[in-house]
């Protein structure tokens, strides 16, 4: 079975879990997700893990991101992009007589974030948006998110483009509402466009056209960044055959089964081989006990 990650560059108006299906259908792959949604109105990367890969969720769903798009001042929607219900009348506003460089310092770094209420997001374990659709008023705790880096340019008395290199959880639909907010004349999210995840941007993506016309699986495999290839922040251990056994059962790896690791530095998480290049597991260092403990396995 084909395990690693898929790049690939989501065109406009599908939702992210449709080309999960595509891909799950058309290849006959069972275990593939994607690692973050990208709205349906949005383009770009989408990382998709297949077969193994997909317990990597966690590690790539915190990856820095990095976007560009426009938004539109004077008047808010209900979902914080263009596609929602205007709330109010279009207010008069020319972003030349603003001072543009206050307003995106106004949003850089640490800021407190309130997701869209048309969003993934859960709340007791139910996503936001069916709230939103029930007409169930909920109230969202804001959260903490970083906006690493925010770039803009006018391009027309009422129309932003920016750039944004955001953390994790980051809504830039709510970035681009609060902007609105701050101004007192709403703004929504006109378009939208991921650029990277990460290490992987769309130099590497395979477009949603190229899935759609099905290409050979052995031609489809080779697109797949392999499993062993993945998380190379993390050192590799390569293992004895004592070490594999008892690796592959989740039992602690100990420093006499271990042939090598490389680099060898101090981290949290560790990649766990054979000596065939075989990944077998994602471990945590006990230091305490001088013990790896596997909690991602990968057995045969």
């Amino acid at each position: 079975m084909i395990s690693g990650l898929l790049v690939v560059n989501k065109a406009s108006n599908m939702t992210s879990h449709s080309v999960v299906e595509k891909i799950r259908t058309l290849y006959h792959i069972p275990k593939v997700g994607h690692f973050g949604t990208l709205d349906p109105m949005a383009e770009g990367v989408l990382l998709v893990g297949i077969g193994k890969a997909t317990k990597f969720f966690d590690f790539y769903i915190q990856k820095k991101k990095l976007y560009s798009g426009t938004i539109k001042f004077g008047c808010p929607t209900s979902t914080y992009d263009r596609e929602g219900t205007p709330l109010s009348e279009i207010n008069d506003i020319d972003l030349n007589g603003i001072d543009l460089d206050s307003l995106l310092s106004e949003f850089t770094g640490e800021i407190q974030q309130t997701p869209p209420v048309y969003s993934a997001k859960k709340h007791k374990g139910k996503p936001l948006y069916k709230y939103a659709r029930e007409k169930k008023p909920i109230d969202i705790k804001p959260v903490m998110v970083t906006v690493y880096s925010l770039k803009g340019k006018i391009l027309s008395p009422d129309t932003l483009w920016f750039e944004a290199q955001t953390s994790a959880g980051t809504y830039i639909r709510s970035l681009a509402h609060d902007m609105g907010q701050k101004l007192g004349v709403g703004a929504y999210l006109d378009t939208l466009k991921r650029l990277s995840i990460g290490e992987f941007d769309l130099t590497t993506a395979i477009s949603s056209e190229q899935l759609s016309n099905r290409i050979q699986i052995t031609d489809f495999s080779k697109l797949v960044i392999p499993i062993e290839t993945l998380l190379p922040e993390f050192p590799k251990v390569i293992v004895t055959q004592t070490g594999k056994r008892g690796v592959i059962n989740g039992v602690p790896l100990i420093p006499k089964e271990i042939i090598k690791i490389f680099p060898s530095i101090n981290k949290t998480h560790f990649r766990i081989f054979d000596e065939e290049g075989k990944l077998l597991a994602i471990a945590r260092k006990d230091d305490k006990i001088r013990q790896f403990k596997p909690f991602i396995v990968f057995p045969d």
